[in-house]
């Protein structure tokens, strides 16, 4: 924060105090205050490796990556929406992750840290070209870096590949900008556009990016009303205007083509929707966020986030001293409160498109996740800065009015600074603690993994939905086992028919042999224990109908039937359950059939034989789900 009374010429320079050496010596030259930034966010980076080095992919990972091995690398996966989101960028590096090795978390783990570091040394070098490398930078930087809500996103994959491209065009994008403002060099304003259009092709949200650019224009390089603002701006910089304009609307209305189209997230559109997400939103994750907390966090089953839990007392007093800092800038400080229209703009955004897409199906609370919350961090540490120090090279810039017993006092800012700092990484590390237990995913897929080891031929799986926690059913058909496994296909097979085996994966990604929970019963001359010589229903070449004891509608039941054959009676026999027919061989034996039925509504199982000479003996019919039973095919025991 600013720690010092400097003074603003026509041009925008400062000079006075604040660029003077501290009086103790401490920070007192620009390369002391570079290598205590460069030190901090060295730490930062620290920490996060170590929080990585305890995750892996969780739910919404599975999802984006059951969708990508399922469909594979194309066009269509690039330049359309999926789950409401348009990042051909984040699809095309998860390709080649996958492409190494699909359950390798090193591969996203390294690239994850690598955006941060980019994001973060984006913030310093947006910070001292902006103000200088002076010690009143530190803060919003150490806001940047140690504030618990930039973690939960960066801790996985989906939301991090997305959002921190996103975070280091804020800095990155911002610091391009200003330089185009200030020189009006058409060069920085390309620059600008580059680095903004890759971010927004990890993720739509980035486009977000053009609100800090549009307020730093108008507070910052320009003066007078709004009307005489926006002509000032469009006069000083049209060429600029015009490319910024072609890309913003080239991107909203390429997103609304090919992207929104594909969510199918559910939202509250009245105003008490909005106003509860706002609450949620406002006072019980941004504002704790912002001065260290939440210090506690909840984690639901089901869940693999954990959502902020502040508690009353945290919350008032996170609003409070908000509210007094906000009260002595605008004491002691002109033009300040502008930068708080940088923040504003973007959490207005952020509630809106929670409460249109996420808060129907979820309710207020998801505006406690804060990956929903990312970018505004970024803005917050940005209006900081923009609210204590002297905007270098604008036209209207920062001044002192009085001296604040606060921000004047360079101690107090420090120990203010350190504590919020302190406050920020206790509650990141009770975060990364609880997102390193709940690490349900890995556990699974490792399992799998295990049970097949030693398996030699694919085994026949009855294929379905893997647990809820680790993909919600509304992603059907990215949810079913044969999609999120697809890596192990040469161990797995997923037949509609499979005769005396067949297995399935359970919660604990345990392989177990499979076991139809009847629904439905064969009724009629059908012997239980069907035996080639006294048989009262056999197959023949005349089509044959089984009634059951009840109707059976829709796809993904199971068929188990029970037949004997004897040598003279193997051959082909053809099974109809729905609106599927399946031609399976008969074996010598009494044999169990396992058969996935079809679509429709059934009330009987049709059979035909299709070998000449083939009369196979049918027993019991069942009809129904199935269900894991026996022990793992590795022998593990059931708590392993």
């Amino acid at each position: 924060m600013s720690s010092s009374h400097p003074t603003t010429t026509a041009a925008g320079h400062t000079g006075g105090p604040a660029d003077a050496p501290a009086a103790d010596g401490v920070l007192a030259t620009p390369r002391h205050v570079v290598t205590a930034a460069l030190a901090l966010i060295v730490a930062q980076l620290a920490f996060r490796a170590w929080a990585l080095s305890g995750s892996w992919y969780r739910f919404d990972d599975a999802n984006f990556m059951s969708k990508l091995m399922s469909d594979g690398l194309s066009a269509d996966l690039l330049f359309h929406g999926f789950a409401g989101h348009l990042m051909p960028g984040a699809f095309a590096l998860t390709a080649w992750n996958f492409s190494l090795d699909p359950y390798a978390w090193v591969y996203p783990a390294v690239e994850l840290l690598v955006l941060q570091a980019v994001a973060s040394l984006g913030a310093l070098v947006f910070l001292c070209s902006a103000f200088g490398p002076r010690r009143g930078i530190l803060p919003p930087l150490a806001l940047f870096l140690f504030s618990s809500i930039s973690l939960p996103a960066f801790l996985s994959w989906g939301p991090g590949i997305t959002q921190l491209p996103f975070l280091a065009a804020i800095f990155w994008g911002s610091w391009a900008h200003l330089n185009y403002l200030r020189t009006r060099r058409f060069r920085w304003a390309l620059l600008t556009m580059v680095i903004t259009l890759a971010a927004i092709a990890f993720g739509e949200k980035a486009m977000l990016v053009f609100w800090p650019y549009a307020v730093l224009a108008l507070g910052w390089f320009a003066t007078g009303d709004i009307l005489t603002r926006l002509r000032t701006v469009l006069t000083r910089y049209l060429p600029g205007v015009l490319l910024y304009g072609v890309v913003s609307i080239g991107s909203v209305v390429a997103y609304l083509v090919l992207g929104a189209g594909s969510s199918e997230a559910s939202g509250s559109s009245d105003a008490n929707g909005f106003a509860l997400v706002a609450q949620r939103f406002l006072f019980e994750s941004w504002a704790p966020g912002v001065v260290g907390g939440p210090l506690r966090w909840t984690w639901l089953e089901g869940n693999s986030a954990g959502w902020a839990e502040p508690g009353a007392v945290v919350s008032v007093l996170a609003v409070g001293v908000l509210a007094l800092l906000t009260y002595e800038l605008a004491r002691t400080r002109s033009i300040a409160l502008r930068a708080w229209w940088l923040v504003g703009g973007i959490l207005v955004v952020d509630i809106a498109l929670i409460t249109a897409i996420r808060a129907g199906a979820v309710g207020a609370d998801i505006a406690l996740a804060y990956r929903y919350l990312t970018d505004t961090i970024a803005v917050t540490a940005m209006a900081l800065a923009l609210a204590t120090l002297p905007l270098r090279g604008a036209v209207e810039t920062l001044a002192p009015t009085r001296t604040s017993p606060f921000l004047d006092v360079p101690k107090r800012v420090a120990v203010a600074t350190a504590v919020v700092a302190a406050l920020g990484l206790f509650s990141s590390y009770s975060y990364a603690q609880g997102w390193h237990d709940d690490d349900n995913t890995r556990r699974y897929i490792e399992t799998v993994q295990a049970d097949l080891a030693d398996v030699d031929e694919p085994l026949p799986m009855a294929d379905g939905p893997v647990p809820g926690w680790m993909i919600w059913g509304a992603s059907y058909p990215y949810n079913q086992v044969s999609r999120v496994l697809r890596p192990l296909g040469d161990k797995m097979a997923f037949p509609r028919a499979s005769t005396d085996h067949l297995y399935m994966v359970d919660d604990k990604g345990h392989i177990r042999p499979a076991a139809v929970d009847p629904e439905r019963r064969s009724i009629g001359a059908v012997d239980a224990s069907p035996s080639p010589d006294q048989c009262p229903l056999r197959v023949r070449q005349t089509p044959l109908e089984v009634g059951l004891d009840g109707g059976v509608a829709g796809a993904g039941w199971w068929v188990r039937i029970a037949y004997a054959a004897g040598a003279e009676d193997v051959g082909r026999m053809r099974v109809t359950a729905g609106d599927h027919s399946y031609d399976v061989d008969i074996e010598p034996g009494y044999r169990s059939l396992y058969v996935r039925t079809g679509e429709g509504r059934f009330d009987s199982i049709g059979f035909q034989s299709l070998t000449p000479g083939s009369k196979p003996c049918l027993g019991g019919i069942e009809v129904g789900e199935v269900v894991p039973f026996g022990d793992p095919i590795s022998g593990a025991e059931e708590g392993d």
